[in-house]
C-alpha cells in the first residue's frame, strides 16, 4: 500500500508478522511483531541514507532526521502508552531544540558583516569579530546564539551585537516564551511549586530566586501599561440596555486586603508586633492584630447589566426558588491593585479607567463601598476633581451584618425570630425607611437597656451610629428601580482571588517589590489583558535592551541593524 511518497508492506511468514516501512530512498524501519524481542529494529544503512537525503535538503538536518527515526523505533518498542509518551516527550524535546539550534546556526552563518556600528555614546565600532556566543534557555532547552561582535578599541566602549537586537534576546538568559511560562505558573502557585511545574513542562530547572527575578522583570511595564491611555489592549464590547439602546451604568468599587510582609516591608506608620500592647504573651487577644500585614488596595471598574425586571425589596430579602439569576451582572471587569502606593492612588486609577470608558460622562456612575469613611472621602474627592456625578451606594451586605449584630442583643441565642426581625428591618431599609429602623432599634434599646459597658451596649451604639451616618448612601429604592447592584460582591471576590489566593499562601512573607509585581501581573491577568501586555512589554524591553544602545536607532532597521538579519 502506497502513501504519499513512501510505502509500507505487511507479510506473514511462519507465524511472524513483518512490517516494512519504505521511504523514497531506502528501507529504514523493520518492525516485527511476534518475534522474541517484539521491538522495532533500525537498519543502520537506512539511517545513513535518510541522513544524507535530509542533509541535501537543509544543511545540518541529517542527524535530526536520523534521530527522529531512532525515536520512532524506540517509541514503538515501549510497552505502555505512558512509557511511550514519556520517551517521546523527553527525546522529542531534544530534537526540537536541535531544530532551533540549526536555525540559529544557519542565521549566524548568513549574518552580513557591517562596515561599522555607531553606539548611543557616539563611538563607532569598526572591528567585527565572528563567533561571539551567548547561551539562552528556551522551553526546549539551552541553545547557543552565535553572532558578530563590533568593537571600537576604545577603553570603556562596550561591544555591540546588532543581531541581539534583531532576535530581541532577553537580558536574563531565559527566552521570552520561557519567562512567560514561568510567570504563568508563579502567578497561580508558590515559587517552589512553580519550579516543579516548569521542570515538568519543559525539563528545565529554574531556581526559586531566578523565578522571583523573572516575575519582577515581567512586571517592569505593568504600571505604565495600566496608565497609558494609548496602550494596545482589547476594548470591551459595550452592551446596550433598554429599548432605546441606552449605555449601561458604570460600576466602580474599591477595597483592601492585608498581606503578610517581611519586617522591612511594613508601613512605617504601623506599630511592629513588639511595640503593640498584648494581653497574652503567646497569642493575640480579641481585637488585637499581629502587626505583620500591609494593606493592598484593590480597585475595579465594570459595566453593569441590569436584570430584565427590576427587583423589589421583598424579592431581595426573600428570593423565590429559581430567581437567583434575576440580578445585575458585572461584565468587562478591569482591576488595579497596589501595595506600595496609598489608597488614593488606586482610587485615582479606578477613576482614570472610568473616564477612559466614558470620557463624555454620558453613563451613570455607581460607586459601591463598604462604608469606610476614608474610602468615601477619596471617592467624593475624585468625583469633584473630575466634575462627574457619582452615586455612592453602601454595600447592603454590610448593613445586614450590623442588623444581625443588633438582633443578637434583643433575642435569646438561637431564637428563630431573630431571622424574621432582620428580614423585616432589611426590607424597610430597602424601601427607604432607614430612619424608621434607627428609631425602632433605639426604642428597643430603651425598653431593654443593655448593661453599661457590656458588649451589647457597644454593638447597639455602633449599629445606630453606622445606620445614621450612612443614610445619604442608602438610596436603595432608586438602585433597585434602575437595576443597579447594591452589594460589593465584585470587589470582595477580587480581594480573594487577586490577593488572598496567592499572597495568603501558608507561611508566605513578602517583600515590597515582589508583592507589587505579583499583584500587578495578577490584576492584568484578571482584566483579560495578558496578551496585550506581553506584546507591549516585549516591545518596551526591545527598546530598552537593544535599540537604546545604538545612535539614532528608534527602529530595528536604522543604523544597519536590518542587515544583521
Amino acid at each position: 500500500m502506497w502513501h504519499g511518497c513512501g510505502s509500507f508492506r505487511v507479510s506473514c511468514r511462519s507465524g511472524v508478522v513483518a512490517v516494512w516501512v519504505r521511504l523514497p530512498f531506502r528501507r529504514v524501519l523493520s518492525c516485527e511483531f511476534g518475534t522474541a524481542e517484539g521491538k522495532p529494529q533500525v537498519e543502520a544503512y537506512g539511517l545513513d541514507e535518510l541522513a544524507a537525503s535530509a542533509e541535501a535538503v537543509v544543511a545540518g538536518l541529517g542527524p535530526l532526521a536520523a534521530g527522529l527515526a531512532r525515536l520512532a523505533a524506540e517509541a514503538g518498542g515501549a510497552v505502555t502508552l505512558d512509557a511511550m509518551e514519556a520517551l517521546v516527550a523527553e527525546r522529542g524535546r531534544e530534537l526540537l531544540r536541535g531544530v532551533v539550534q540549526l536555525g540559529l546556526d544557519a542565521q549566524a552563518a548568513a549574518e552580513v558583516r557591517l562596515a561599522g556600528v555607531a553606539g548611543a555614546d557616539g563611538v563607532r565600532r569598526g572591528r567585527a569579530e565572528r563567533g561571539h556566543a551567548r547561551a539562552v534557555v528556551t522551553t526546549l532547552g539551552e541553545v547557543v546564539v552565535r553572532r558578530i561582535g563590533y568593537r571600537s578599541g576604545i577603553k570603556g566602549a562596550v561591544s555591540l551585537f546588532p543581531r541581539d537586537a534583531v532576535l530581541n534576546l532577553p537580558p536574563g538568559g531565559y527566552s521570552w516564551a520561557m519567562q512567560r511560562l514561568a510567570v504563568m505558573f508563579c502567578l497561580a502557585v508558590s515559587y517552589a511549586q512553580g519550579h516543579e511545574f516548569v521542570l515538568a513542562a519543559t525539563g528545565v530547572s529554574i531556581g526559586k530566586r531566578q523565578l522571583e527575578e523573572i516575575v519582577a522583570a515581567a512586571a517592569a511595564d505593568a504600571e505604565r501599561f495600566c496608565q497609558d491611555p494609548g496602550r494596545a489592549r482589547d476594548e470591551p464590547v459595550l452592551p446596550v440596555t433598554g429599548e432605546e439602546g441606552n449605555l449601561p451604568p458604570l460600576g466602580l468599587s474599591g477595597d483592601g486586603k492585608g498581606v503578610a510582609m517581611l519586617p522591612e516591608a511594613r508601613r512605617r506608620s504601623a506599630r511592629s508586633p513588639e511595640q503593640r500592647v498584648r494581653t497574652f504573651s503567646k497569642r493575640a487577644g480579641t481585637g488585637e492584630k499581629k502587626g505583620h500585614k500591609r494593606m493592598a488596595e484593590t480597585g475595579c471598574v465594570f459595566d453593569v447589566i441590569p436584570p430584565d425586571e427590576p427587583r423589589t425589596p421583598e424579592q431581595v430579602m426573600r428570593p423565590a426558588p429559581g430567581t437567583a439569576g434575576n440580578a445585575p451582572r458585572a461584565v468587562n471587569r478591569w482591576y488595579a491593585c497596589d501595595i506600595t502606593a496609598g489608597r488614593d492612588v488606586t482610587i485615582g486609577k479606578v477613576f482614570d479607567e472610568a473616564e477612559r470608558r466614558d470620557p463624555d460622562h454620558r453613563r451613570a456612575w455607581i460607586a459601591l463601598a463598604d462604608g469606610d469613611n476614608c474610602q468615601l472621602g477619596l471617592i467624593r474627592a475624585q468625583a469633584a476633581a473630575r466634575d462627574v456625578t457619582v452615586v455612592i451606594i453602601i454595600d447592603f451586605i454590610h448593613v445586614l451584618g450590623y442588623l444581625w449584630k443588633a438582633a443578637w442583643c434583643f433575642h435569646p441565642p438561637r431564637d428563630p425570630a431573630m431571622e424574621d426581625w432582620v428580614i423585616t428591618q432589611g426590607t424597610d431599609i430597602l424601601h427607604g425607611r432607614a430612619a424608621e429602623v434607627i428609631t425602632r432599634i433605639a426604642r428597643l434599646a430603651g425598653q431593654h437597656p443593655p448593661r453599661p459597658g457590656s458588649e451589647h451596649a457597644k454593638i447597639i451604639r455602633t449599629t445606630l451610629h453606622y445606620l445614621d451616618a450612612k443614610q445619604p448612601y442608602m438610596d436603595y429604592p432608586r438602585a433597585l428601580a434602575e437595576g443597579w447592584p447594591i452589594a460589593t460582591g465584585v470587589i470582595e471576590g477580587a480581594c480573594r482571588h487577586l490577593i488572598q489566593d496567592r499572597m495568603g499562601i501558608t507561611g508566605a512573607r513578602w517583600g515590597l517589590a515582589g508583592a507589587q509585581a505579583m499583584l500587578w501581573l495578577r490584576a492584568i491577568t484578571a482584566s483579560g489583558d495578558t496578551e496585550a501586555y506581553w506584546d507591549w512589554h516585549i516591545q518596551q524591553e526591545h527598546r530598552r535592551n537593544h535599540l537604546s544602545r545604538y545612535k539614532d536607532s528608534p527602529g530595528p532597521r536604522r543604523d544597519g541593524l536590518g542587515l544583521a538579519a
